[in-house]
């Protein structure tokens, strides 16, 4: 019989990974997503106008991301939401 433990990525889960350690405190959040709009713009050499966000979990880089780039597209997908 096959004992493995399926994992489950539910509220509990979020909560205690990101809520509780201040991952996605808003200030850290808005730092990776303007510092990952820059990187993302050196390298293309051009502005970065669309960004598909998968594994998005409840938007956190969507409010930084527009407020860098108020023309940006911005769709999130997350399976788990």
């Amino acid at each position: 019989m096959d004992r493995r433990r399926t994992k489950k990525y539910d509220k509990a889960y979020f909560d205690r990974w990101y809520r509780r350690h201040g991952i996605g405190a808003p200030a850290e959040v808005g730092r990776a997503a303007r510092f990952t709009l820059a990187t993302a713009e050196h390298l293309l050499m051009r502005p970065v106008r669309r960004v598909l966000d998968i594994g998005c979990g409840e938007g956190a880089w969507r409010a930084p991301l527009l407020a860098a780039r108020p023309g940006l597209r911005y769709v999130g997908f997350d399976p788990s939401t």
